[in-house]
C-alpha cells in the first residue's frame, strides 16, 4: 500500500467550533479627541455599546440609578434594551465608542459597570472602532436612517475583519473575567496595566466614592477587571494594608465626621456607611478609635464646647439624639 493510500485510510477527528460570541451587525463607530460638548441625557437603544476611555473621566448611570465613575483605561458596556445615561467630568475628553448587535448570552458577563482593561484589550478594541471609523461613513441626518455605511471604495471582505477582530476582544475580555490564561501570562499584564494607571491610586479613589456601600473584594475586582490574587498583593504592597482594612478606616473616618457634625443616631450613621448592624458598627469603631461612638461623641462634644461656647446647646442635644438609639 502507497502512502497516499494509507493517508486515505485515516479519519480525522473535525473540531466542532463553537462560538462564544456572534456579531452579526455593526451599527456605528465614533472616536473623540475632544470634546463633543454633549448633554447627559437617558438613551436606550436595541444594540450593545462599548465605551473604550482614553482621557477624561465621567459618571455612568444606569436605569436603577447606579453610578459608576469611569477614568482613563477603563471601558463600559452599554446593554440592549437598558436606559442609561453618561456624564462627563472633565472638559477634555478622548474616548472610542462602536455599537453592534451581538446576541450571544456570554454578553453578559461584560454587565453594566465600566471595567479596567490591559493594554493589549485596549488596543485591540481601538484598532475595531478605528477600522471602522476609516471604512464608513455617517449616514445623512435627511435620510430615514441612523448608523453608518460602508463607504463605496472599502471592500465588504474588510467587515469579516472587523467582525472577527470585535469578536477576539469580546472573547480576550470573557477569558480574562473567568481566570482563562490565554493571550499572555496574566500576572505580567495585570503589572504592565496597574504601573501604567496609577492603579492603588484608582482603587483608594474608588473605595472613598463608594464609602456608604457594602463593597465586596469580588465587587472591586470587577469594577477593574483583574483578579483577587493581583488586587491584593498590589494594594498592599503599595498601601500597606489590606484593601478591607483601608476600606473600614475610610468608614470610620466619616463615622467620626457624621459623630460630629450631623445630628443622627447611630444606628442611622451605621446604616449610612453601609455597616450590617449598629452592633457591628460599635464594635469596629471600639477596634480602631479605642472608644465606643458615645465615647467618642461625648469626647467630640467636650472640645467643641472648649472652642465654640454657642455651640455647646446644640451638641449637647445632638448628642441626645445619637444615644437614642
Amino acid at each position: 500500500m502507497s502512502d497516499l493510500e494509507k493517508a486515505n485510510t485515516y479519519n480525522y477527528n473535525m473540531l466542532d467550533l463553537q462560538k462564544t460570541f456572534d456579531v452579526s451587525a455593526i451599527i456605528s463607530a465614533h472616536y473623540f479627541s475632544i470634546n463633543p460638548k454633549m448633554e447627559p441625557y437617558w438613551e436606550r437603544y436595541e444594540f450593545s455599546q462599548m465605551f473604550l476611555i482614553l482621557e477624561g473621566s465621567g459618571v455612568y448611570v444606569t436605569e436603577n440609578n447606579d453610578r459608576y465613575e469611569f477614568g482613563p483605561g477603563t471601558v463600559f458596556h452599554r446593554r440592549p434594551n437598558h436606559t442609561s445615561s453618561v456624564k462627563w467630568t472633565t472638559e477634555r475628553i478622548r474616548y472610542g465608542l462602536i455599537s453592534f448587535r451581538c446576541d450571544s448570552e456570554a454578553m453578559g458577563i461584560f454587565g453594566d459597570r465600566p471595567f479596567a482593561v490591559t493594554e493589549d484589550e485596549s488596543a485591540a478594541l481601538l484598532e475595531v472602532i478605528r477600522t471602522c471609523v476609516r471604512v464608513c461613513e455617517p449616514i445623512k441626518e435627511a435620510e430615514a436612517l441612523m448608523g453608518m455605511r460602508i463607504k463605496a471604495t472599502t471592500p465588504e471582505v474588510i467587515f469579516s475583519f472587523v467582525r472577527s477582530s470585535l469578536e477576539r476582544f469580546l472573547a480576550m475580555l470573557f477569558c480574562r473575567f473567568n481566570g482563562i490564561v490565554l493571550f499572555t501570562e496574566e500576572n505580567q499584564k495585570v503589572n504592565r496595566f496597574i504601573d501604567r494607571t496609577q492603579f492603588v491610586d484608582n482603587v483608594k479613589l474608588y473605595l472613598k466614592e463608594h464609602v456608604s456601600n457594602r463593597l465586596t473584594i469580588n465587587d472591586v475586582c470587577g469594577h477593574f477587571g483583574i483578579s483577587q490574587t493581583a488586587l491584593m498583593k498590589k494594594f498592599r504592597k503599595e498601601a500597606g494594608c489590606s484593601l478591607i482594612n483601608y476600606f473600614t478606616d475610610i468608614k470610620i473616618s466619616e463615622a467620626k465626621k457624621m459623630i460630629r457634625t450631623s445630628a443622627g443616631t447611630f444606628t442611622e450613621i451605621s446604616e449610612a456607611l453601609g455597616f450590617s448592624s449598629v452592633n457591628y458598627f460599635s464594635k469596629v469603631f471600639r477596634e480602631k478609635t479605642g472608644m465606643s461612638p458615645t465615647d467618642y461623641s461625648k469626647y467630640a462634644s467636650k472640645r467643641y464646647a472648649a472652642v465654640s461656647p454657642s455651640g455647646e446647646q446644640k451638641q449637647e442635644k445632638s448628642e441626645n439624639q445619637k444615644t437614642q438609639k
